[in-house]
Order: structure tokens, then C-alpha cells, then sequence
């Protein structure tokens, strides 16, 4: 995950979330609505996020687009982006979830057009920007083009791969999680069911 689209991405993911358990949204109090939060944050933090710091770790000067040097970029500068990226998640989902919950009747489309417009612009950018994302290298080797090697089929393009899938496993779970229905709360005061007395388990005892 480039680096600099990490946030937006993040972002529509959070509302792809929120979109996928809309049907449960109009209805649901508010201890579920927290608890439907948590999921999204946990989603972007140990999932969305440990994937985009692999490629800032492991790959930075491809995560940048190759505009600058990671040499010259502060480590601390890239540990506040990466805690931004696992943020975006739950942000974009809180978003989302507000808009599906405020009865609108276009809530969904709009909330459609929330998680679109980020997304538009990250495929946009990543079109753009194609020419260098498919090549591996460091900066300097891309700028003065010489000893890079293609993207794909190497260890950066397995990664990619994996990444990857690894984002769209962690959204299927969480959609699953998120579309399940509330269990309703069972009140100590119901009545259970009637249990039968029993007797002794070797009979009566005879007087």
C-alpha cells in the first residue's frame, strides 16, 4: 500500500464497513453501536495498518512514489502517518455510521458517495503514478534509472499480493461480524423453563 493513498483508502474501507451493516444501523442502541466501532478500529489497527508499515519499512522509497529519499524523510514523521492509517478506519466508519443511522431517506447513497469520492482519488493517483509503482528500486536508482527490476514477480509484488489479500480477508471477517444481529439481552427476572423435580436416582426408600 503506497503510502501517501494509505489514508484514503483507509477511509473508504471504514465506510465500506459501516455500509455493509447498514441493515442493522437504524435499529440498533447505542452499547452496539460502540461495540460495532471496535470492530472497525480493531480492523485498522491490526490489520489495515501492520499492512501499509510493511511497505514503509521494507519498501519506503516505493511507498513514496520515489519522489523522495526515505533517508531524508524523519522515522518519526512516518510513525505519525502510520498511526494515522490505522485512524482512518474507524473514522471513515463513524462517518458513515452517523449518515445510515440519521434516517435519510438517500442515507445509502450517500454513503456510497462518502466512501467513492477517497477511493476515486487513490485509483486515480495510483494510475498516474503506475510508471514508477511498477518498478522496484531505490530512489536513486529510479531517478537515474539504473538497476531497477520489475515489480511483478519479485518479492515486492509477492507482497503486494499478500498484503493484499490480507485486507480483503480482515474486511470479510469484520462484514460478518458487523452484519451479525444483536443476541438480545436475557433479564435475570424471566422465568426460565419448569424443570421437573426428580427423585432419588435409586428409588424410594422404603419406611
Amino acid at each position: 500500500m503506497p503510502a501517501l493513498l494509505a489514508p484514503l483508502v483507509g477511509f473508504a474501507l471504514g465506510v465500506l464497513l459501516a455500509w455493509l451493516g447498514r441493515a442493522e444501523a437504524p435499529r440498533e442502541d447505542a452499547a452496539t453501536g460502540k461495540a460495532r466501532g471496535r470492530v472497525a478500529a480493531l480492523f485498522g489497527a491490526l490489520v489495515f495498518a501492520p499492512a501499509c508499515a510493511y511497505f514503509v519499512v521494507f519498501a519506503c522509497d516505493w511507498a513514496l512514489f520515489y519522489l523522495v529519499d526515505e533517508r531524508t524523510v524523519p522515522s518519526a514523521l512516518l510513525l505519525v502517518l502510520l498511526v494515522v492509517d490505522a485512524a482512518t478506519v474507524p473514522a471513515g466508519f463513524h462517518a458513515a455510521h452517523r449518515v445510515l443511522r440519521s434516517g435519510r431517506y438517500d442515507a445509502e447513497r450517500l454513503t456510497l458517495a462518502m466512501g467513492a469520492g477517497p477511493a476515486g482519488v487513490a485509483l486515480a493517483t495510483v494510475l498516474a503514478f503506475m510508471g514508477r509503482l511498477s518498478v522496484d528500486g531505490s530512489y536513486h536508482q529510479v531517478t537515474e534509472r539504473f538497476g531497477t527490476r520489475p515489480v511483478a514477480g519479485g518479492p515486492l509484488g509477492w507482497a503486494i499480493l499478500w498484503m493484499g489479500a490480507m485486507i480483503v480477508a480482515g474486511v470479510v471477517v469484520a462484514a460478518q461480524i458487523l452484519a451479525a444481529r444483536p443476541r438480545p439481552a436475557v433479564s435475570p427476572e424471566a422465568p426460565g423453563p419448569a424443570v421437573k423435580p426428580q427423585g432419588p436416582l435409586l428409588g424410594r426408600r422404603r419406611r
